[in-house]
């Protein structure tokens, strides 16, 4: 056994040391280029979503489609053919070097200690092959750094252990490798869960679990964070080339009107009611979408903390593995939309420095979906190393000045103010009434929710429409603080406070002005008396 150990750490040293030559990827990479080239235009391109279906419907010419997607498949092949080939990697003791390009050569020089994630994907064309992508992310830059394609599961663990500055991990039992061998996947999310702690101590650190998610509750989050106005603004020119009339000479759309006349009858309330009915079915149709997106992504979903960092992991389709320093969370975010009241869950945001989200071009910080306010406490008391210590959301919160509603609530009047002077009564002048009239309303509703809480360590702030926001700022978070005021808030003892983090700022609008001076003075203290780097 102790011969096989030292046989392993030498051919691991032994790969470590060609590592600081310089690498070519594995032809396989190609498949990732290529695809990845193709969503990145497909993902800009929805836009002409609407323009290819009028086409379609005026007339397609199926030769010169095929024509098109052969040269479009021919030019991707080659784009990949020459990536694969320009792709040169190497480590040294310091930094990850990389180069590419092939008229201009592009030389990167990505220093260990700026690296901010690590992330590992095998997307499905990877699977049946057992390979991964390495994702390489560093501060300051708004894209992925670097993509090391098709790396075998060794290479990519050896990589990231010279990139994350670890000492290499224990190996497993002999006695488990015919099951390790029967479940290729499982080995796979083992060896890559990525670490951001730079403790080179602990060898073989104990892997607490934080919180699951099951099907069901990945349904439930997919149904209520349903984009229907997204969908709207895609499906909406489609819709307008269809031709209603032929699509109400069918027989069941036909019968089914007949029914909802049947049924409701004269009746103004059930005719109301049976609109609500097909808008949620409508709702509904266009949810399967989000649901069938939170599932293929995040089932399972299983989130551990181990050691100083937190590793999520799920994909149905493309397995994910995302790895987030404790230290690197600068707030938490609670989201509530409408349907996800009625469910009594929340969408827990574990927000890092700006640019630098998990997934960096999509701007997704690591979550916790459908999760009850009973399983808060629980799951983030398993964190203990969350800046701010206290976790649990507040019942109730400060609200704010009545003169904020009062400055913007009657504004919405005035148009409809001059347009009824010049006009007099009409229709148009009362439809601007009733506008303003909602208008005003809704901005009450977004008063109501405007609110505060300070704590010891940390001040929550309390936003929203119908939705509801909780985000929880840690004063030992905060980078600078900006206090104004306006001669009449000055007076009337209000003030505006913003706090800036390294994940964005967040403004505390007409709050009483002797509590925007305690927390300023809060966060100030924190930060004297804290070295610590905020990210």
């Amino acid at each position: 056994m102790i011969e096989h150990n030292e046989t392993q750490d030498s051919e691991g040293l032994e790969k470590q040391q060609n590592f600081c030559q310089w690498q070519s990827l594995s032809p396989w990479s190609m498949l990732s280029f290529s695809f990845g080239t193709a969503k990145a235009i497909l993902s800009n391109g929805y836009a002409i979503i609407p323009i290819v279906f009028a086409g379609w419907k005026n007339g397609f010419n199926l030769q010169l489609g095929l024509i098109a997607a052969l040269i479009m498949v021919t030019l991707l092949s080659v784009f990949a053919f020459i990536q694969w080939r320009k792709y040169r990697f190497k480590l040294n003791d310091q930094q990850l070097n990389i180069k590419r390009g092939l008229l201009f050569t592009r030389k990167d020089e990505i220093p260990f200690n700026k690296i901010q994630n690590i992330r590992f994907e095998q997307p499905f064309y990877f699977k049946p092959l057992k390979l991964g992508t390495l994702v390489i992310e560093t501060a300051g830059s708004k894209d992925d750094e670097a993509h090391l394609a098709a790396l075998n599961a060794d290479d990519a663990n050896l990589i990231k252990q010279q990139l994350l500055q670890l000492t290499a991990e224990p190996l497993q039992n002999t006695s488990q490798t015919d099951t390790t061998k029967v479940d290729h996947s499982a080995e796979l999310s083992t060896e890559l869960s990525t670490e951001l702690s730079i403790d080179k101590q602990q060898t073989s650190p104990a892997i607490t679990l934080v919180v699951k998610r099951n099907l069901k509750q990945l349904i439930q989050f997919g149904f209520y964070q349903n984009n229907l106005i997204w969908l709207a603004v895609i499906a909406g020119p489609i819709l307008g080339q269809v031709n209603w009339e032929d699509i109400a000479e069918i027989p069941f759309i036909q019968q089914f009107w007949s029914s909802v006349v049947s049924f409701s009858g004269e009746s103004v309330a059930l005719q109301v009611a049976s609109g609500v009915l097909i808008f949620l079915a409508i709702y509904c149709l266009f949810s399967l979408i989000s649901i069938l997106a939170a599932v293929l992504k995040y089932y399972p979903y299983r989130l551990d903390k181990r050691q100083q960092t937190l590793q999520r992991s799920g994909g149905v389709i493309s397995h994910q593995q995302d790895a987030l320093a404790i230290k690197r969370v600068q707030l938490l975010h609670f989201s509530q939309p409408v349907l996800a009241r009625l469910f009594g869950v929340w969408t827990l945001y574990l927000k890092q420095v700006k640019g630098q989200e998990v997934e960096q071009k999509a701007a997704q910080h690591m979550l916790i979906p459908s999760i009850k306010t009973a399983e808060i406490v629980p799951a983030l008391g398993k964190i203990s190393e969350l800046a701010g210590g206290s976790t649990s959301i507040p019942k109730r919160y400060q609200g704010i000045a009545f003169t904020w509603f009062t400055r913007r609530g009657f504004i919405a009047f005035l148009p409809a103010a001059i347009l009824t002077t010049i006009e007099g009564i009409t229709v148009i002048t009362e439809i601007a009434w009733l506008l303003a009239l909602v208008i005003m309303g809704l901005t009450f509703l977004r008063y109501k929710q405007w609110g505060y809480v300070i704590e010891d360590d940390v001040v929550w702030q309390h936003s929203g429409l119908f939705s509801r926001n909780w985000k929880r700022i840690p004063f030992n978070k905060v980078q600078h603080v900006a206090i104004t005021q306006t001669q009449a808030q000055n007076k009337k003892g209000y003030a505006y406070i913003t706090l800036g983090l390294a994940s964005g700022s967040l403004t505390l609008p007409y709050i009483k002005q002797q509590d925007a001076h305690f927390i300023a003075e809060q966060a100030m203290a924190r930060t004297k008396t804290d070295s610590n780097n905020w990210i």
